[in-house]
């Protein structure tokens, strides 16, 4: 077996709370594999030691006797009166056999039965010792959540832990406040963002909004009500130009001297305080298109914007701010590969 979650390649047999039977991985604990058994009824055919014999009549005895007496004549003698069968005799058995046949499949299902059961045990003792209907309905509701963190991870590709952080930041959430009324894809979606930033992924507000198909002031809001509910201390919106710099460089298939450029730019943006009012996108997508122009590559405004997620005439403005100080921008002894009246005419 391979582990979709972990890699691992070492698995063990173990039951389910709804009583099937699954793989799940030594390494990870995951389920990996399902398996149901099903029962089938088989009647056995038995047959006799003793044949039965039985005796009948030749169609060509019955045919030549027809016509000896149309015509008159009498019966030969000679002629076969009939042949001798055996049959082997055949009986099913008075109660049928039991046989069981086992069906595999993907362990997506038992894993997420076994991700909500502690939570559905929960509310339905809570809503047994409060006597409401809240119970099923926070079930629901961590399914849901369950489902659109999933979907979303998928799409992003992001590990399976960072998943496994962001749903139990939702249910952490929704233990402290009430779900009446709560966009429930949003919440679970910047549980999401919350997780993603504490793994120090990089991965832009943008591009999980496209993801997720939220707008993002909608996540925004959901963002805040996680950081209020969970009183995280550190602050939910950190991000740096060190985590996206690295992706969008990559994305963009710059050589190693291009990349060192743009984080050194980005590092001296941020420690001077250069653009104060400008997102670390912004500043990381500038300071990437000024280091092209420093190193002749051909990247477009077009480009640069489709990887980070910007419109170019943001682009275009934080550039202009960069431009009013780049001499203090470029490292000591540096030499451009193109030169600065080129580079900026």
């Amino acid at each position: 077996m391979r582990c979709p979650f972990c890699k691992g390649t070492q698995g063990r047999c173990a039951a389910t709370a709804s009583g099937r039977w699954v793989t799940e991985c030594c390494s990870c604990g995951r389920v990996v594999e399902e398996r149901q058994v099903q029962e089938h009824q088989l009647f056995l055919l038995r047959a006799h030691d003793n044949p039965l014999c039985v005796v009948t009549p030749d169609l060509f005895a019955e045919v030549s006797a027809l016509h000896s007496t149309e015509d008159g004549g009498e019966e030969d003698p000679f002629e076969p009166t009939g042949f001798i069968s055996a049959f082997s005799t055949w009986s099913l058995e008075p109660a049928p056999v039991f046989a069981r046949s086992s069906f595999s499949f993907s362990g997506h299902l038992a894993e997420l039965e076994r991700t909500l059961f502690s939570t559905s045990s929960a509310s339905s003792s809570s809503a047994s010792s409060a006597a409401d209907s809240s119970g099923p309905l926070v079930s629901v509701d961590h399914l849901r959540a369950y489902l659109q963190i999933i979907d979303v991870s998928s799409i992003l590709d992001v590990d399976h832990d960072i998943t496994d952080h962001a749903f139990q930041l939702f249910r952490d959430c929704s233990s402290t406040t009430c779900l009446r009324n709560r966009n429930i894809e949003a919440l679970a979606t910047a549980a999401l963002v919350q997780a993603i930033r504490e793994a120090q992924e990089p991965r832009t507000l943008q591009e999980i909004s496209a993801a997720a198909n939220l707008p993002q002031k909608e996540i925004g809001k959901y963002i805040k009500v996680l950081g209020e509910s969970l009183q995280l201390s550190q602050p939910i919106n950190s991000n740096s130009i060190a985590v996206h710099m690295p992706r969008f460089c990559t994305l963009l298939q710059l050589n190693k001297s291009a990349q060192e450029l743009a984080a050194h730019i980005g590092e001296v943006v941020i420690n001077k305080c250069f653009c104060t009012r400008r997102n670390p996108i912004s500043i990381s997508a500038a300071a990437i298109y000024l280091a092209c122009q420093l190193e002749d590559k051909r990247k477009t405004q077009a480009e640069i914007c489709k990887v980070t997620g910007l419109t170019e005439v943001t682009l275009r403005k934080v550039y202009k701010e960069l431009l009013e100080n780049w001499d203090d921008l470029l490292p000591p002894n540096y030499t451009p590969a193109v030169p600065p009246e080129k580079a900026f005419p």
